[in-house]
């Protein structure tokens, strides 16, 4: 419980600065907090629905439909999960620029305001079909899972009543899978919001780029905290009403006897669409970033790759690696106290503790700097600049992505035996060593291997609490960028997207493997 408290801390030292005063609050709140609330929304909204309609389709085409391609469709549709939000922009810097023709048209036919408001509106569309592009995958993962694991009895019921397969889709197999759904897109809503890198390049206003702004820009930490605490807020609000959404919903399991979903075959028109539908996010979110930066990257690469490219690799692997092994131990300790003692307590605290994947790293970096700054008032020990702190603020950021695979393990495979083993007299340690830590190999390397890669991706974290001198993949991307050199920039980014890869294709065969 402590442990859990612990790591919560931060979240809780952000959301206290909700009471405590700020000098400029009244100003920021009266100019800018509408346009940041807007812009968030907006993005969310755009960002969620587009998913949506991306993920739910191809995973129903996928998983329920048979068609030329779609095995080739089934992995490959994951792959956009590799490409973090911020290079899928990078690799787009242009696409706005595109718009200048039509601008200069409305300038020049219309009016200099009718060219101001569309060059402000343009920008939510573009950013949203880009963050779309690479953020579908979480819908599409989960969706159709959901759909290969409902089996076919309720679709033959629903046949022997008269209904087709688009019927069966909308009031069959859609209302089963939606909890699944709502799950996947609450990952992408918090994707959404958490993104700094993507919305700083298209000139979007949003909490995030409000946060850095206010505290970078303006040196004002107080009214930064305070808008970090109203993210906070809203980011809880949502977590409940995704809550109130799946109220009552249950995953559907199917029984033993039960059959897998016969696909239905179509025809050759209808296939044709199936494989458009599956190519166009595949091109945008991908195929076309990808390219792109491997084409850059072949004309700068002789700029680019020296001995402080080598550096600032080793120091992306290091510290992601170091994270992915705290993070997994302390996920694992967290996971196994509370089911081993079945406290419910230290299962309370434990939900506390991961709710830091639902928070904006930006916000969990400047609670963990509140932190800090109490502890060097109190000790005279100087915590901030250090990567040990760095290191912690991964942690608490990417808990839950190793604690869902542990903890969903251990409720499967080990309640039993851990059971046993205290009938036996065995000790705690002995049962987590001997029992629990063989059977959850495959969790915990899942739980470190995505951890690891999301630490490679993160962004604003790691901007705020980098040591001095201390470069990753990300920073040198984003930091390229910034100076205006974004072909030089597409040789980190694409040793990115090379390691995220990793996990995706294993994610895959693992799913594959289920799904038989």
């Amino acid at each position: 419980m402590l442990l859990s408290l612990f790591l919560f801390l931060p979240m809780a030292e952000v959301l206290w600065y909700l009471t405590s005063p700020a000098e400029n609050w009244e100003h920021l709140r009266d100019t800018v907090l509408g346009r940041y609330l807007k812009g968030s929304a907006i993005l969310v909204i755009g960002t969620a629905g587009l998913s949506l309609l991306l993920g739910v389709s191809t995973a129903w085409l996928v998983a329920c439909c048979e068609f030329p391609g779609r095995r080739f469709f089934e992995w490959a549709l994951i792959l956009p999960l590799a490409i973090p939000t911020y290079i899928a922009a990078f690799a787009y810097f242009d696409l706005i620029d595109r718009l200048t023709p039509l601008l200069i048209w409305v300038r020049t036919n219309i009016s200099p305001e009718a060219m101001t408001w569309l060059s402000d509106t343009m920008v939510y569309p573009v950013t949203t079909v880009v963050l779309a592009a690479v953020l579908y995958p979480y819908v599409y993962l989960v969706a159709r899972a959901a759909f290969s694991g409902q089996g076919s009895r309720f679709a033959e019921a629903a046949q022997t009543l008269g209904h087709g397969p688009q019927s069966v889709f909308w009031y069959v197999a859609l209302p089963l899978a939606r909890p699944a759904i709502i799950g996947g897109l609450a990952l992408v809503i918090m994707e959404t919001l958490n993104d700094y890198g993507a919305v700083k390049h298209f000139g979007v206003p949003t909490f995030t780029t409000g946060i850095f702004r206010t505290w970078v820009s303006m040196g004002d930490l107080p009214g930064a905290l305070r808008l970090a605490a109203c993210l906070m807020v809203l980011i809880l609000f949502l977590l409940l009403l995704e809550k109130w959404l799946r109220f009552g919903a249950k995953f559907h399991k199917t029984s033993p006897s039960d059959r897998p979903f016969q696909r239905y075959p179509l025809g050759q028109a209808k296939a044709g669409l199936a494989i458009l539908c599956c190519l166009v996010p595949l091109l945008i979110g991908f195929a076309l970033p990808l390219s792109r930066l491997a084409y850059w990257a072949s004309l700068t690469a002789g700029k680019v790759l020296d001995a402080t490219f080598l550096k600032l690799t080793l120091n992306s692997i290091g510290v992601a690696t170091m994270t992915g092994l705290a993070t997994v131990m302390i996920a694992l300790f967290l996971a196994f106290t509370a089911r081993y003692f079945g406290s419910q307590a230290a299962g309370a605290t434990n939900r506390l503790a991961i709710l830091g994947y639902a928070v904006p790293g930006a916000v969990i970096a400047m609670g963990v700097l509140l932190v800090a700054r109490q502890v060097t008032q109190a000790t005279g020990w100087i915590l901030t600049g250090s990567l040990m702190v760095l290191v912690l603020c991964y942690v608490i950021r990417f808990l839950a992505v190793a604690w869902q695979p542990i903890d969903a393990g251990m409720e499967r495979n080990c309640a039993q035996l851990n059971q046993a083993s205290q009938t036996l007299g065995a000790t705690p340690a002995r049962s987590l060593f001997q029992v629990n830590i063989p059977l959850l190999r495959n969790a915990l390397f899942a739980g470190g291997l995505f951890v690891f890669v999301d630490t490679m991706k993160e962004l604003p974290l790691t901007l705020i609490l980098r040591p001095a001198e201390f470069e990753t993949l990300s920073t040198k991307t984003y930091d390229l960028v910034f100076q205006s050199q974004i072909p030089e920039s597409s040789v980190p980014a694409l040793c990115i997207i090379l390691v995220s890869l990793l996990p995706v294709i294993w994610l895959n065969r693992q799913m594959h493997a289920a799904e038989q």
